[in-house]
């Protein structure tokens, strides 16, 4: 055999084994992968409502409880566990406005118990509250609660006025809550919601007789039933000041 062609043969085989050697080395690479690991977000435990609370309802320990809230979404105005003793001191307070469920407490949106406003929070808008000194002959035997509905009388001589129906009661003496457990209050003063001409009306008309209250039925006649009303020619009915 020619010496140059074993040559290039030999150069050929060692080549080649070269080759696989180094192909047998080295470690086949997968696909890259992207490692992404999760960022814990910090929270923070924040006072929310657990029911919609109306405007002019107390709060209860039961309607509010602790969340936790992302700490980046935080308002200065938040009640957060670093105050946790404000959730005892609002079960005695009243709404100003609609809180729904899951809404951040704000001591703007209540008024506490023992501050002013209070009664103030309870008012309607634009309505007024007047009080008046009741037995219980004059307040039907002490069974008006907070919350009821009644008809305002004025006696002056021997004529008897119904000066306004269906008028709210706000209060009795102090207690304002509508969900009171006591049924009878033997009270001495009650605290009626009036509009502002009403009250005028109430102030003039109790400087000039005897006022009493009269409590009216939650529910209302079926249909097209008719009350049947008794009343003298001495008697004028005005509804929130519209005769």
């Amino acid at each position: 055999m020619n010496v140059s062609r074993i040559a290039i043969l030999g150069i050929a085989l060692v080549a080649g084994a070269a080759a696989f050697f180094l192909m047998m080395g080295k470690s086949p690479e997968g696909p890259a992968v992207q490692i992404i690991e999760r960022t814990k977000e910090e929270t923070v435990r924040v006072l929310v409502s657990t029911r919609d609370i109306q405007r002019g309802e107390r709060l209860a320990l039961e309607d509010t409880n602790w969340v936790a809230w992302p700490k980046k979404a935080i308002q200065p105005t938040f009640i957060t566990d670093a105050h946790s003793e404000q959730r005892e001191e609002l079960t005695q307070a009243v709404a100003r406005s609609l809180i729904v469920t899951g809404e951040p407490l704000v001591n703007a949106k209540v008024v506490k118990a023992g501050h002013s406003g209070l009664m103030a929070a309870i008012i309607a808008p634009g309505q007024r509250a007047v009080t008046m000194r009741v037995s219980p002959e004059t307040a039907s035997g002490g069974f008006v609660l907070p919350g009821d509905r009644v008809d305002i009388f004025n006696t002056d001589g021997d004529r008897t006025q119904v000066l306004f129906e269906e008028v709210r009661v706000l209060a009795v003496n102090t207690i304002y809550s509508e969900t009171t457990e006591t049924p009878y209050i033997d009270g001495v003063n009650v605290t009626l919601e009036l509009s502002p001409r009403d009250a005028e009306e109430f102030t003039s008309a109790r400087a000039n007789g005897s006022m009493s209250i009269v409590l009216r039925s939650i529910f209302k006649p079926d249909g097209d039933a008719v009350v049947n009303n008794r009343r003298s020619s001495n008697v004028n009915v005005i509804r929130y000041g519209r005769s």
